[in-house]
């Protein structure tokens, strides 16, 4: 038997060449899976995008933030993650860069608006590096969602105001209120000396009615500024319902309104005093919106773990810019109305484990609806 032929120069180093190749490929895909590993892993969005804004890499979180499986956004314009005004001007940003090399993002980061897939907005923190690979210029965008943030920050300044609020109100009912009523006694004992039907006594009358306005102003603010603290229990709301719709029905602008209740018995955990006091003014509200014939809906409805209950009527319905500052507290739409009905409403709510949302559904007329915990929360352990 023979022994085998060595291998000649030539023939090695080309065997060795192979091996060699073998072995930078291998490399290669190993360092290329601990990239993908690593950009997937990462709990902040990153994105990839070349120098016309095509979105090459689009990471899991990426895709739980926008909403967007990656396959969707691949290859397409980035300004597809961005609302308007900011979508049509991205390419204008990106062509102004390249031109004149003028940074005003990269490598500072911003507070900026994304897009989701079903059309919402949020607040993300925008970071973005700049690339080179082979000769061609990319961009890394990592993003991180600031909603959390944003809504923590909204919640602390608006304990702030309502801590000033609170210390305001307390001055305006020690010095104003008592006086205030004094002079609306003295006042009616003016009128009552008056000649019926005489001008001085409907000037009286008119003086009396700012008064009230005033004084209701007053409680609205003390109200909202020092909300008293739920006591809950059980309550059955569709009994409840049934007592606020009849107190309503004696509107004079109820008159040509239909009011009706609809669903089945269910139990909340509530206070049911200020459960009424929140549906007797959403009522007031639609009725005051319909302002004539009309119809309003009073729905019950167990949901999961929560029983919603829904307002629904036919009124005009209410414009997007007016809709965003229903909550706001002294917002109001009304020649006479304090802005603090609704605010107190959802503070009420909220006091309560619950939730209250403020609708226009496509069909028109507004939906407010508000969701009470069916149970108490379970005790911590």
């Amino acid at each position: 038997m023979s022994a085998a032929s060595p291998l000649n120069p030539d023939e090695e180093s080309t065997v060795r060449d192979g091996t060699d190749a073998t072995r930078v490929e291998a490399a290669l895909r190993a360092s290329e899976e601990r990239y993908r590993s690593i950009v997937d892993s990462a709990v902040d969005a990153i994105l990839v995008i070349d120098r016309r804004g095509r979105i090459e890499a689009f990471n899991a979180a990426a895709e739980r933030l926008f909403g967007y499986p990656a396959r969707e956004v691949l290859g397409k314009n980035v300004n597809l993650l961005m609302p308007q005004p900011y979508h049509d001007e991205h390419d204008g940003y990106m062509a102004r860069y390249l031109a004149t090399g003028e940074k005003r993002i990269i490598g500072i980061g911003r507070q900026v608006t994304g897009l989701r897939r079903n059309g919402t907005t949020f607040p993300v923190h925008l970071s973005v590096g700049e690339m080179t690979i082979d000769g061609e210029t990319k961009f890394t965008g990592i993003l991180h969602d600031l909603t959390p943030r944003v809504a923590l920050e909204t919640q602390l300044r608006e304990q702030a105001a309502l801590t000033r609020l609170g210390e305001m109100a307390a001055v305006v009912a020690h010095e104003v209120k008592n006086p205030l009523t004094g002079i609306r006694g003295a006042v009616q004992i003016i009128g009552g000396r008056l000649p019926a039907g005489s001008r001085d006594a409907e000037v009286v009358k008119e003086i009396v009615a700012r008064i009230d306005t005033l004084n209701d102003l007053m409680k609205d603010l003390l109200l909202f500024a020092r909300p008293p603290q739920p006591r809950l229990g059980p309550v059955d709301p569709r009994p409840l319902l049934e007592t606020v719709v009849g107190l309503v029905r004696q509107d004079p602008g109820a008159g040509a309104i239909s009011i009706q209740v609809d669903g089945p018995s269910d139990r909340v955990v509530a206070d049911a005093e200020l459960l009424k006091l929140v549906v007797q003014n959403v009522l007031l509200n639609a009725v005051h919106a319909i302002a004539g014939p009309g119809s309003i809906l009073v729905a019950v409805q167990p949901v999961e773990s929560m029983c919603r209950i829904t307002v629904t009527d036919t009124g005009p319905g209410i414009p997007p810019e007016v809709r965003e500052k229903l909550f706001t507290p002294f917002f109001t739409t009304k020649a006479r109305g304090t802005g603090l009905g609704l605010s107190t409403a959802r503070r009420f709510i909220e006091a309560q484990g619950g939730t209250i949302l403020i609708d226009c559904p496509p069909a028109g007329g507004t939906s407010v609806t508000i969701e009470l915990p069916r149970s108490a929360p379970a005790a911590a352990v």
